[in-house]
C-alpha cells in the first residue's frame, strides 16, 4: 500500500503528477480488499485457526463488506493442507509472493504471525546458483554428493546457471498418484527420509563453508532457516510501516509434557525425541529479539497457557483461552481496517484521481512489454508534432497488439514535444477496464473533471446530462494551449457500452482545436466502430492498421523478455520456436509462447507438441498443463466459475464457490478430514500463480475481481469448460445458490465415499458441514448511532450476478421468485444501477423461455422509464397502475403487486386505486416525453436504431429500450417547424418558427444556427446572400416565412412562399430563385439539380378549390466548383423538363422515373407518367411523357403516398383511402369510422400522415389525434389508437433491427413521442378513460364515490371505485362550452356554467333540473348546508356621454364592473336574492367566501375606491355591515379562505402574507407572513409552502413553526399546490417544477410517499375520509389514489378491504394459489 501522504502541499503537488498525466513514481492504487497473510508453523496453532475459520474471518467479512464495502480474504497457506511437503517444492517461494501481494493490495492489516514453542519446518532450497553448488560438492561426502547430484540439477537457461531442485515425483513417481493410495503413502514415506538427508548434506556442507570462510553466518543460516522465519522477515522484519499493516501473537505453553511425543512434537521441535535445541535457538532469536525489536509493544499480543495431557491444547480445556484469542483478534484486526480506510479516504475519496491512477498504472504494465514497431511510432510521433486536426486511429484484430502499441505511444509522447518550456498533458483512457471508462457519461464526466483541474475551469459547471455532457467537453478542449499541450489517448473504443449511443461516435471531435491531439484504438468490425470513424474522420492517413509482429520480431521480443527474467533458451529450442513464429506472431501469441518456455530448463527436452500453432491451441495447451499439474477437477471447477460469471469473481466469492462444491472436496479430501470443510487457499493461490497475467484483477461492480485479461482465452476456457449443457447449467446454478444466500450460516449436506467411511471410521456416508459463506442480503444498511445517520449500500454483486446465473441455469421459477417477480430485488437494482439494466434481466430470460408476464413486466418498465430512471421509489405505483388489470388472470404479475401493496409501502404511500397509466401489451410501446413543445420532426436513423425528434431542441433516442442517446440544443426561441435529414444521415437541416434555419451535423452533434432574411430583388439578381450567423431571431412575424427544407447528401435548398435558396452542406449559397406561383415542394437531386412543385395559379392557404393546379420543373444549380464548359471528360448534363396541367398530388418513385398524379383532363383519375429522354434532344432533356391511366377515381385526392418497396399506391381522399397494386392492378378502399374525415388545411404539401406498414399488411393513417390501422388485403379497419391528446404531426414507420417488428412512429402537438408495435395491434388494448382536454375543476363526492370532472368542451362523472367515465353532462346535445361548475358533496346535484346558461343537474337522473341563460359567469358558491348556490357574474358598466356637437351618437365612458350575485335554491332553481356591487379599481373581481357555519357570504367591494370586506347573511342576501381594509401593511387582496371552525374569522391572503380578520371586532387578529392560506380542516394547522421551495407546518394560532416537512432547499420558483386532508393526518404537495405529488404524515412530519405525476397537475383533492386523493391532469386523466402508511395498520386494511371489492373471489382464489409461492421468497432476497 502506498505510504500516506502527509500536509496539503504535498497532496495537491501529487495530484497535479498524476493529473498531468506522469509516469514516474506513481504511488499505489487504494485497494478495495483487506488481505491478510496469516503465519504460523504448521501443527501448534490449528485450533487457533480453525477457530478463526469458524468464527472470525466470517465476521470480519461481513464487517468489510457492509461497513466499508471491502472484500476480505485470508491467505493461511497451512490450512486445510495434509503437510507441507508439494512436488514441485513451490510451496515457499508462493508464500512470499503472496506476502508482497497483500502487501500490495491489502488496506490496513496485512501479516499477522502466531509464534510459540515450534520453530517449524525448514525446507530444502529449491535452487542453488552453480558456484554455489559447487562450492557445497566440494566440502561434501561422496554418499552425499551422490545424493545432491541425484536431486539438483543443472539449468545453464537461467542467468546466472543455476542448479533445480527436481520434482519428488520425477524420482519418486507415485508421489502424487492419488489413484493408488499405497504406492503413493510409500513414495512419501522414502521422500521424507530423503529429503532429511538432503537436509543433513546442505547444513553439514553450509556449516563447514561458514568455518572456512566461504560462507557468511547468513549464507550458512539460508539453508537452516525455516519457512515461518523466512515469511517473519518478509512480512515484518523488512516491511513498512509494520504499526499499521501488522500483529503478532505469542503463546507460551507451559510444562509441555515431552514424554508425550505424540502430542508434543506437534507443539515444540523434537529431535531424536528431545528438544531440538538448534531449532529452539532461532526461535528464540527470532520471535525474543528481532520481532520485538521491529514491532511496538502494542502491536504484540502474549499468552500463557497450561499444557493439557488430552492433545496439549484442547477447546475445553482451554475454552477461555480460545474465547479470548478470537475477541482479541477480530478486535484488533477490525481497528486497523478502520485505520487503513481512514488514512486512503482523503484521495482514494477522489474518484477522479483513482481513475487516472489505475490509467497510469496499466500504461506502464503494457508498455513494459513493448517492443520494435518502429514504424508506427514514427508515424504517430509525426501526426503529434504535425498540424493535423483529426484524431489518429489505430485498428487491428483481436490479439494484435493496440493496447500495447498505444501505451508505448502514451509514454513516450511527451518527449515528443521539443519546446522544453511546455507541460504536455498525458490524458489516458483504457476503455472498459474500469467502471468510469465503461459507459459514455462516466467515461466525459471523468475526463473533464480531469481538463477542468489541469485548465483551471471550476467543475461545478461540468453538466449531467449527455448532450450538455459532450459540448462542455469539446468546450473544454479548445483551452489546451502551447504552454500546456493535450495529448488524449482512448484505447478499445469497442469496449464501451452501447448505452446513450456510444458507438455513434458523436461525442468524438471530429476536429480538433489547436494543441490538442488525439490517438484512438478499435477492433475492425466490432459494432461498425471503425466505419463510422471513416465517416468522421475525412483523412485516410489517420487510420493505422496495426498488423502481427512477424517472426524476426517476435523473436526480438522473446529475447528482451527473456532477459528481462534472468532467463534464456538452448538454440536447440529456439528452431522449435522460430518453427511456429513462422505459422503465428500476433502479440498475444507471442506472450503465450514465452510463458511457455521461460519455463524450459536446459535439460528440458523439446518437442513438436511442445508447442501450439495457433493462439487457441496455445490457450488449451496452457489450460491443460495447468490441470496435469494441479488436478484436472480443482482447475476445470474453478476456471469454470471464473468463466461462467458475468464479469468475473472476487477471489474471495470464487473461494466460497470451491467451498460449496462437493466435487472438489471430495477430491481434495480424499484422504483426510478438513477442520472445516472449505477449500485450502493455497491451492486456488497455486493455480492463479500459474496462469500470470492471463487471470487479471479488475474492478466490478465495486469488488475487485478476477477475470479473463483477453476476450479469447474466455472463448477457449468457455468451450472447454462449459461446452455440454448440463455441467453449464450445473455451474450457473451453484452460482446462483451462492448469490441467493442459501448456504450463508446453515450447514451443506454432502456425502462420503464409501472408501471414505471405512478410512475415517464413520458411522454414515451422510454429512453435513457450514461452509462460512456470507449472507446475500440486498442491500447492506450501517446505523450510526451517534451521527443518526444510516448508511444504505446495495449488494451490488448479487443484483448483477444473479440474474444472470438463474437465466443461464433454466431456474426459470426461482428468477421470477427471487428477481423478476420481486419487488425488493427490483427496486434495489433499480436504485443503484440503469434501467435498461433491469430491462435487460427480463429480455435475456427470453432466450430461454417466453414468458407472457415477463413481457408484460418488461413492456411495463420501458413504458415507465422516464419516472423510473429519476425515482426508483416510484416501481410501485408504475407497476400497479400499468398492470393492475391482470391482476386476476396473471399470477406472477399479482404476486408483484400484492408486494408493491405491503413492502413496497415503506417506499410509495400513494396507490392507485385502479390502472390510471398506459398499460402494456396492446400497441403501445414507449411514450417518449422528453420536449417541452410539439414535436413538428421526426427522422429514423442509424440505420433504424435511433429516432431524431425536433422541437426546440434536437432529442435522439434509442429505438431499442427508449434511452436518450443525445440532447443537442441550439438555444433558439420557438420550435423547429421541418426537418429534413440527408440520405447518408450525416447530417440535417431543419427551419425554425422564427425563420431562422440549423444545419445539423448528426455525426458530431456540431451546428450552425442561422437567420433567414430573404433577398429583395436586387440581391436576387446578384445572387447575394445576406444570411447572417444568428445572434437573435428575427423579431415579429417573418414577412417571407420559411416553409421548407430539401437536403442531398452534399447541398440543401430552403425555401418560401415563393422563392427559394440553394446551399452547400457547409452552408455556402449557391444560388437563389423566385417563383412565380407558390412553392409546395422542393427536392435536391444528384447534379446539382433542384425538383420544385408549385402551384399553377394564386390560392391562398385556406381556399378551398376543387383542383389544386401544380406544375412540376427542374433546374440546375450553379456551382463554381465545376467547370461549366463540357467537354470529353465533362459530359453534358441532363435536364429533366418540367409537366403542367396535373392537379391536387403527386408523388415520385425513388429514382424519379416514374410520377403518379392527377391530369387536368381526366379528372380525378390517377395516372402514371414516365420520365424518359426528349425525342430530339435526348442527350441534354428528358420529359415526362403519359404512358397509361392506373384506374379512374371520382374522389377528390389530397395526397398520394408510395409503399417502401413502390408495390403499392395510396391515396388518400375525403373519406378515406384508395390502395393500388401494382401487381394484381386492384384497389381497395379504406373508409374511415363514423364521421372522421380527410382534411387538408394551411399551406398546400403532398405529403400526409398516413404510410404503409413494413410489410404492407397495414394501411395507418392519422387524423387529429387518433391512429387508425387497415388491413389492405380487405380494406377494413382493425384496430385505432388514441394515446395522444393532441393532434398528431408525423408519422414514420419501420422495421426493427430486432424481430422484425413492424413498428410506426407519432408525434404529436402533446409534446410526445409514441412508439406503436402493430404485431400487437389487435391485442385487447386497455384504455384510461379521460377528458380531451384540461381538467380545469374537479368535485368529488365520498358518499356517491364519484368525480365530477370538467373541461373547456366536457363535464364528465367518473366512477371513484374503476376509474370509467359514468356519464357526461351537457344541456346542449351539440356540446357546451364550460366556464365553472360546482357539485353538493352527497353526490345527487351538480351546478354548471356552460355556453351562456347556468345549469342545475340532477345527478342520478343525468338530467338538468333547472336552465336559465345567464352569461360571465365566474364564480358558483354552495353555502346554508348545500340547499343554495350564489352564482356569481361581472359585466363592465359603462355610462354615455353625448358629443359635444349633439349630432354624432354618443360613446361609452368605463365606470368599472358590475357584480351580480343571485342566490338559487337547489335542485330547483328558484331565485332566493341578488346582490349587486360595482368595482372600479379591480381589474378582475374577486371570488366570495362563506364564513364557518354559513354565518357571512363575504365579498371584497370597492367604497370610496377603498376595498372593504361587505358581509351579507347567506339565508337572506341582506347587508350586514361592512368591514374597512385599512389595517398595515395592507396589499391588494389576491383570494379569500374560510378559518374552519371559526365564523367570525376569514383569512385575506395578499401577495405577501395572510391575514386573519376578525369580522365581529373588525379588526386583524393574526398576521402570517408567507401563509397562502392552506389551513387544516380543524383550525389549528396552518402551511408555509414558498414558491422556491420548502414546506413548515406551523401553529395556526401564533405563526410558530411545529414541523419542517421539506427543508429550505432550492428546487427553482415553481408555483404549489399544498393543502392538508379532511382528516388532517397527511399533507399534500405538489411542486409543478418537479411535477411530483409528495405525502407527509402531521404526526410526525415523516414523508410517505413521493410520486412523480404523468402530466401536470390542475387539481388535487383529497376525500372527506382522508383515505383518497384525486387528481386531474392537463392532459385530461383523473387519477385516484389510496392514502396508505404502512405503520398505520386501518389504512392497510383499508387498501385490502378496497381490492377485495373491486375483484371480489377472484382475489381469495388467486390468494389460495399464491400462499405457497409466497413462502418461497425468503429473507435470502
Amino acid at each position: 500500500m502506498p505510504e500516506p501522504i502527509a500536509g496539503d502541499r504535498q497532496e495537491a503537488e501529487l495530484i497535479q503528477h498524476i493529473f498531468y498525466g506522469k509516469l514516474d513514481n506513481l504511488p499505489g492504487l487504494a485497494s478495495k480488499i483487506v488481505r491478510i497473510f496469516t503465519s504460523s508453523t504448521f501443527t501448534d496453532t490449528s485450533m487457533e485457526r480453525n477457530s478463526l475459520m469458524q468464527h472470525t474471518y466470517p465476521q470480519l467479512k461481513e464487517y468489510c463488506r457492509e461497513k466499508h464495502g471491502l472484500e476480505f480474504q485470508v491467505v493461511d497457506m497451512r490450512w486445510g493442507v495434509r503437510d507441507e511437503a508439494t512436488d514441485d517444492h513451490k510451496t515457499t517461494e508462493l508464500c512470499m509472493q503472496e506476502i508482497d501481494n497483500c502487501q500490495r493490495v491489502s488496506v490496513g492489516p496485512n501479516f499477522v504471525v502466531f509464534l510459540g514453542q515450534k520453530y517449524g519446518y525448514r525446507p530444502l532450497p529449491t535452487k542453488v546458483e552453480d558456484a554455489e553448488f559447487q562450492m557445497i560438492l566440494s566440502v561434501s561426502s561422496k554418499e552425499d554428493a551422490r545424493l545432491l547430484n541425484q536431486w539438483y540439477k543443472l539449468d545453464s537457461n537461467n542467468i546466472p546457471n543455476l542448479f533445480c531442485l527436481q520434482p519428488v515425483s520425477s524420482i519418486f513417481t507415485n508421489f502424487t498418484n492419488k489413484a493408488h493410495p499405497r504406492l503413493m503413502e510409500e513414495d512419501q514415506s522414502q521422500w521424507w527420509e530423503t529429503m532429511g538427508k538432503l537436509n543433513r548434506a546442505v547444513r553439514v556442507a553450509a556449516l563447514e563453508l561458514f568455518k572456512d570462510g566461504r560462507f557468511t553466518a547468513f549464507d550458512n543460516h539460508r539453508y537452516n532457516w525455516s519457512v515461518t522465519e523466512q515469511e517473519v522477515v518478509r512480512g515484518i522484519l523488512n516491511a513498512k510501516d509494520v504499526l499499521d499493516h501488522t500483529l503478532a501473537f505469542f503463546r507460551h505453553i507451559e510444562n509441555i509434557n515431552i514424554s508425550l511425543l505424540r502430542h508434543s512434537m506437534k507443539f515444540i521441535d523434537i529431535a531424536a525425541k528431545q528438544i531440538d535445541e538448534e531449532a529452539q535457538r532461532m526461535l528464540s532469536d527470532l520471535r525474543d529479539v528481532r520481532v520485538p525489536a521491529t514491532l511496538p509493544a502494542s502491536s504484540i499480543i502474549r499468552y500463557t497457557v497450561p499444557w493439557s495431557d488430552d492433545d496439549g491444547l484442547n477447546r475445553t480445556v482451554h475454552a477461555d483461552y480460545l474465547q479470548n484469542f478470537i475477541d482479541t483478534f477480530y478486535k484488533r484486526i477490525v481497528e486497523l481496517i478502520d485505520r487503513g480506510v481512514g488514512q486512503q479516504k482523503s484521495l482514494s475519496a477522489n474518484r477522479v484521481y483513482t481513475e487516472i491512477l489505475q490509467q497510469l498504472h496499466v500504461v506502464n504494465n503494457f508498455s513494459q512489454d513493448f517492443q520494435g514497431r518502429a514504424d508506427i511510432l514514427e508515424r504517430v510521433r509525426n501526426y503529434i508534432q504535425g498540424s493535423s486536426k483529426q484524431p489518429v486511429v489505430l485498428w487491428g484484430e483481436g490479439g494484435c497488439g493496440k493496447s500495447s502499441m498505444l501505451a508505448k505511444i502514451a509514454s513516450e509522447s511527451t518527449s515528443w514535444f521539443p519546446s522544453k518550456t511546455c507541460t504536455p498533458i498525458r490524458l489516458v483512457r483504457f476503455l472498459g477496464t474500469t467502471p468510469d471508462s465503461s459507459s459514455i457519461g462516466p467515461l466525459l464526466r471523468s475526463v473533464c473533471q480531469q481538463l477542468s483541474l489541469l485548465y483551471q475551469v471550476p467543475d461545478n459547471t461540468i453538466p449531467v446530462e449527455l448532450s450538455a455532457l459532450t459540448n462542455h467537453f469539446k468546450r473544454l478542449l479548445e483551452k489546451a494551449t502551447a504552454d500546456k499541450p493535450l495529448c488524449m489517448f482512448f484505447d478499445s473504443l469497442d469496449q464501451l457500452s452501447s448505452a446513450d449511443g456510444a458507438h455513434s461516435m458523436s461525442w468524438l471531435p471530429p476536429t480538433l482545436p489547436n494543441h490538442v491531439k488525439l490517438v484512438i484504438s478499435t477492433l475492425p468490425g466490432i459494432f461498425n466502430i471503425l466505419n463510422t470513424l471513416r465517416n468522421i474522420i475525412d483523412s485516410r492517413e489517420n487510420f493505422i492498421q496495426i498488423k502481427p509482429l512477424g517472426e524476426e520480431l517476435g523473436k526480438i521480443v522473446l529475447k528482451a523478455w527473456l532477459a528481462r527474467q534472468h532467463r534464456t533458451i538452448s538454440d536447440v529450442q529456439w528452431l522449435l520456436v522460430h518453427e511456429r513464429l513462422t505459422e503465428c506472431n500476433t502479440p498475444l501469441y507471442v506472450k503465450l509462447v514465452f510463458d511457455e518456455i521461460k519455463l524450459w530448463k536446459s535439460y528440458t527436452q523439446t518437442q513438436e507438441k511442445d508447442l501450439a500453432t495457433t493462439v487457441s491451441t496455445s490457450i488449451s495447451k496452457l489450460l491443460a498443463r495447468i490441470e496435469n499439474q494441479h488436478g484436472h477437477i480443482l482447475v476445470e471447477h474453478a476456471l469454470s466459475y471464473i468463466t461462467a460469471s458475468k464479469s468475473g469473481l472476487s477471489e474471495a466469492e470464487l473461494e466460497d464457490l470451491i467451498s460449496l462444491d462437493e466435487t472438489v472436496l471430495n477430491d481434495v479430501y480424499q484422504y483426510h478430514l478438513p477442520p472445516i470443510r472449505r477449500i485450502p487457499p493455497l491451492l486456488w493461490t497455486r493455480i492463479r500463480n500459474d496462469l500470470p497475467n492471463y487471470l487479471v484483477e479488475r474492478e466490478a461492480e465495486g469488488v475487485s475481481v478476477v477475470s479473463w485479461y483477453h476476450r479469447q482465452f474466455a472463448e477457449v476456457s468457455n468451450e472447454r469448460y462449459l461446452s455440454k449443457e448440463d455441467e453449464r447449467r450445473t455451474y450457473h446454478s451453484q452460482m446462483a445458490d451462492y448469490f441467493l444466500g442459501i448456504w450463508a450460516g446453515c450447514p451443506k449436506p454432502f456425502q462420503f465415499t464409501d472408501n471414505q467411511k471405512r478410512m475415517f471410521n464413520l458411522t454414515s456416508t451422510d454429512g453435513e458441514a457450514d461452509r462460512k459463506v456470507p449472507a446475500q442480503p440486498l442491500i447492506f444498511t450501517i446505523n450510526n448511532v451517534a451521527a443518526e445517520t444510516t448508511t444504505v449500500r446495495y449488494n451490488l454483486r448479487k443484483l448483477s450476478e444473479l440474474p444472470y446465473q438463474l437465466i443461464r441455469a433454466h431456474r426459470v421459477d426461482d428468477l421470477y421468485t427471487h428477481v423478476l417477480f420481486n419487488y425488493d430485488f427490483m427496486l434495489a437494482k433499480l436504485s443503484c444501477m440503469p434501467l435498461n439494466l433491469c430491462i435487460f434481466d427480463y429480455e435475456s430470460s427470453f432466450e430461454y423461455v417466453f414468458d407472457k408476464e415477463v413481457k408484460l413486466m418488461s413492456d411495463a418498465l420501458r413504458l415507465s422509464s422516464s419516472v423510473l430512471a429519476s425515482d426508483p421509489t416510484n416501481l410501485a405505483c408504475q407497476i400497479i397502475g400499468r398492470l393492475l388489470p391482470f391482476y386476476t388472470t396473471c399470477r406472477k404479475i399479482a404476486s408483484f403487486i400484492d408486494q408493491c401493496e405491503s413492502t413496497g409501502l415503506q417506499h410509495m404511500g400513494l396507490v392507485p386505486a385502479f390502472n390510471n397509466l398506459a398499460s402494456p401489451g396492446g400497441p403501445l410501446v414507449y411514450s417518449l416525453e422528453a420536449h417541452q413543445f410539439a414535436v413538428y420532426g421526426l427522422e429514423v436513423v442509424s440505420s433504424g436504431q435511433h429516432l431524431l425528434t425536433v422541437s426546440n431542441k434536437f432529442i435522439v433516442f434509442d429505438l431499442s429500450s427508449g434511452d436518450i442517446v443525445r440532447i443537442i440544443d441550439p438555444k433558439i426561441e420557438g420550435i423547429m417547424t421541418f426537418l429534413a435529414v440527408a440520405p447518408d444521415q450525416r447530417y440535417c437541416v431543419t427551419t425554425t418558427i422564427s425563420n431562422q434555419y440549423i444545419i445539423c451535423n448528426l455525426l458530431t452533434g456540431e451546428f450552425i444556427l442561422r437567420n433567414f432574411q430573404p433577398p429583395t430583388n436586387n440581391q436576387q439578381q446578384a445572387g447575394a446572400s445576406i444570411n447572417k450567423p444568428a445572434n437573435k431571431p428575427n423579431a415579429g412575424t417573418p414577412a417571407d416565412p420559411l416553409l421548407g427544407a430539401a437536403v442531398s447528401n452534399t447541398f440543401f435548398a430552403l425555401w418560401t412562399a415563393k422563392m427559394y435558396q440553394v446551399y452547400t452542406n457547409k452552408g455556402e449559397l449557391l444560388t437563389t430563385q423566385s417563383t412565380r406561383y407558390q412553392i409546395i415542394q422542393i427536392e435536391v437531386l444528384e447534379g446539382p439539380e433542384v425538383e420544385i412543385v408549385c402551384r399553377s395559379e394564386d390560392v391562398k392557404d385556406d381556399q378551398d378549390v376543387a383542383r389544386d393546379r401544380m406544375t412540376i420543373d427542374y433546374c440546375f444549380v450553379p456551382n463554381t466548383n465545376q467547370q461549366t464548359e463540357t467537354n470529353d471528360n465533362n459530359p453534358p448534363r441532363c435536364l429533366t423538363g418540367g409537366r403542367k396541367n396535373i392537379h391536387s398530388a403527386l408523388v415520385l418513385t425513388r429514382d424519379k422515373r416514374r410520377m403518379y398524379t392527377c391530369c387536368e383532363i381526366n379528372d380525378n383519375n390517377v395516372e402514371m407518367y414516365l420520365n424518359k429522354p426528349h425525342p430530339t434532344n435526348y442527350a441534354t432533356e428528358r420529359v415526362w411523357a403519359f404512358d397509361h391511366q392506373l384506374y379512374e377515381n371520382k374522389d377528390r385526392v389530397f395526397s398520394f403516398i408510395l409503399s417502401n418497396d413502390e408495390n403499392y399506391l395510396m391515396a388518400v381522399t375525403f373519406k378515406g383511402f384508395k390502395i393500388f397494386s401494382f401487381r394484381s392492378y386492384l384497389w381497395k378502399t379504406c373508409l374511415l369510422p363514423g364521421s372522421v374525415r380527410n382534411i387538408m388545411s394551411g399551406t398546400k404539401r403532398l405529403a400526409y400522415t398516413a404510410a404503409f406498414s413494413h410489410d404492407n399488411r397495414y394501411c395507418i393513417a392519422c387524423v387529429k389525434s387518433s391512429v387508425y390501422m387497415f388491413e389492405i388485403e380487405w380494406g377494413e379497419l382493425v384496430a385505432s389508437f388514441d394515446s395522444h391528446f393532441g393532434r398528431i404531426l408525423v408519422l414514420k414507420c419501420l422495421s426493427t433491427a430486432s424481430g422484425g417488428n413492424n413498428y410506426i412512429i407519432t408525434t404529436g402537438m402533446d409534446k410526445t413521442t409514441k412508439v406503436w408495435n402493430l404485431q400487437n395491434a389487435k391485442e385487447k388494448s386497455i384504455t384510461i378513460a379521460q377528458l380531451d382536454k384540461i381538467i380545469e375543476m374537479m368535485h368529488i363526492s365520498t358518499d356517491t364515490q364519484i368525480i365530477l370532472a370538467q373541461s373547456r368542451t366536457q363535464l364528465c362523472i367518473f366512477d371513484m371505485k374503476t376509474g370509467s367515465i359514468l356519464g357526461q353532462l351537457s344541456a346542449n346535445k351539440n356540446g357546451s362550452i364550460y366556464q365553472c361548475t360546482a357539485m353538493c358533496s352527497n353526490g345527487l346535484f351538480a351546478v354548471s356554467a356552460e355556453s351562456g346558461n347556468l345549469v342545475l343537474w340532477d345527478i342520478e337522473e343525468r338530467k338538468p333540473s333547472f336552465v336559465t341563460p345567464l352569461r360571465n359567469i365566474f364564480q358558483l358558491l354552495l353555502h346554508s348546508a348545500e340547499t343554495m348556490v350564489l352564482v356569481l357574474t361581472c359585466e363592465a358598466a359603462v355610462a354615455p356621454v353625448p358629443s359635444a356637437s349633439g349630432n354624432t351618437p354618443s360613446s361609452n365612458v368605463p365606470l368599472g364592473q358590475n357584480i351580480l350575485a343571485v342566490s338559487y335554491a337547489i335542485p330547483d332553481g328558484d331565485v332566493i336574492y341578488e346582490i349587486i356591487t360595482n368595482i372600479k379599481r379591480m381589474h378582475h373581481p374577486k371570488k366570495v367566501v362563506c364564513t364557518a357555519d354559513d354565518m357571512y357570504l363575504v365579498i371584497i367591494e370597492e367604497k370610496k375606491n377603498t376595498e372593504v370586506l361587505g358581509l351579507y347573511d347567506p339565508m337572506t342576501g341582506e347587508h350586514v355591515y361592512n368591514v374597512k381594509l385599512n389595517y398595515p401593511s395592507y396589499r391588494d387582496i389576491i383570494s379569500m379562505v374560510t378559518i374552519p371552525k371559526q365564523p367570525y374569522l376569514v383569512g385575506l391572503i395578499d401577495s405577501e402574507k395572510g391575514v386573519v380578520m376578525n369580522l365581529r371586532d373588525k379588526k386583524v387578529h393574526i398576521t402570517l407572513p408567507k401563509w397562502g392560506g392552506q389551513i387544516s380542516s380543524d383550525g389549528k394547522y396552518g402551511l408555509y409552502a414558498p414558491t422556491r421551495g420548502g414546506l413548515e407546518m406551523f401553529e395556526f394560532r401564533n405563526g410558530k413553526v411545529a414541523k419542517t416537512l421539506i427543508g429550505k432547499v432550492a428546487e427553482g420558483v415553481f408555483d404549489v399546490l399544498t393543502f392538508f386532508t379532511p382528516t388532517n393526518n397527511h399533507v399534500i404537495y405538489y411542486n409543478k417544477g418537479k411535477r411530483t405529488i409528495r405525502v407527509f404524515r402531521t404526526v410526525d412530519g415523516r414523508q410517505i410517499a413521493d410520486m412523480k405525476c404523468p402530466a401536470k397537475v390542475r387539481q388535487a383533492i383529497a376525500t372527506q375520509d382522508g383515505r383518497a386523493l384525486v387528481v386531474g391532469y392537463e392532459d385530461g386523466a383523473v387519477q385516484v389514489f389510496l392514502i396508505i402508511d404502512h405503520l398505520e395498520p386501518s389504512t392497510i386494511d383499508y387498501l385490502k378491504s378496497w381490492r377485495k371489492r373491486q375483484y371480489g373471489s377472484q382475489i381469495e382464489a388467486l390468494q389460495r394459489e399464491l400462499t405457497e409461492k409466497q413462502g418461497e421468497i425468503t429473507t435470502t432476497t
